[in-house]
């Protein structure tokens, strides 16, 4: 390219290139450019075409993809918070898919990431297994998590979404069917090993006491979360896979012998 034959000239080009800088980002930043969500009847579709782009080795050993029974969510405290004031889409819920390493509380967070910005295909098929979003979940699960996995955010959230598609597919009738019951881990484990052979040693159960349980079970435990241990996916695959989590050192949390699962509000 010949040089700029003048200071003023130099000057000129800088101005128009802030200029259509400042416009692509402005509106790419006003909600109003974007596109309308289309009405849909059924399940949005997630394209089956998209890859699992990594940028870099993964910085990490291993994934939990963490799921929420909605439920007790909402018993802890949460009750007038937006998702709760509606019935959810799901019993089971996204609360997201956090890169992990071998050593526990090690995990690694907050890393550089470029602003979240999700196909709309996926953002309506994840709206289904994640309410949270209406509050900006995803966007703090981004920050948080997704920033760290190599990945960009459309395979991020398309493998988390799959994996909770896999997940809620094998568990949701036996926790709809107890809800507001007692439980045990092996009952709970029998049932995903007869949804999918060998599925109940990939996840673990954590529980605590809900602030807002009936006075009787103040001091009982309630299910809470249900994290499963997920490989890193290959290049090219949608998800990795589930896997024993005892091969990691995880193990169930504050459950003990037996434990409640919170009754679903209408």
């Amino acid at each position: 390219m010949p040089p700029l034959r003048s200071v003023k000239s130099l000057v000129v080009l800088a101005i128009l290139g802030f200029g259509g800088w400042l416009s692509w980002h402005v509106q790419k930043d006003n909600p109003d450019s974007r596109p309308a969500p289309s009405a849909r009847t059924g399940p949005a579709p997630v394209p089956t075409s998209l890859a699992v782009a990594t940028s870099t080795k993964p910085a990490f050993d291993f994934y939990l993809m963490v799921m929420t029974w909605h439920a007790a969510f909402c018993a802890d405290g949460h009750g007038r918070d937006q998702e709760c004031r509606v019935p959810a889409p799901r019993p089971l819920v996204i609360h997201g898919l956090w890169p992990e390493r071998l050593e526990p509380r090690t995990y690694p967070h907050d890393c550089n990431a470029p602003r979240l910005r999700l196909d709309q295909a996926i953002t309506d098929s994840l709206r289904e297994y994640m309410p949270g979003m209406a509050v900006g979940l995803h966007e703090h699960e981004w920050r948080e998590h997704g920033s760290c996995s190599g990945l960009d955010a459309d395979a991020y959230f398309t493998q988390a979404y799959l994996l909770a598609r896999d997940l809620d597919t094998a568990m949701e009738r036996q926790l709809t069917t107890r809800a507001g019951d007692e439980i045990t881990a092996a009952q709970m484990r029998a049932a995903a090993d007869a949804a999918t052979p060998g599925l109940g040693a990939t996840f673990t159960l954590h529980c605590r006491t809900l602030r807002d349980a009936p006075p009787a079970l103040r001091n009982r435990p309630f299910l809470v979360e249900i994290r499963q241990c997920v490989k890193i996916a290959a290049p090219g695959v949608d998800r990795g896979e589930p896997f024993d989590c005892a091969q990691v050192n995880r193990h169930d949390q504050g459950c003990g012998k037996s434990f409640r699962v919170a009754k679903i509000l209408p």
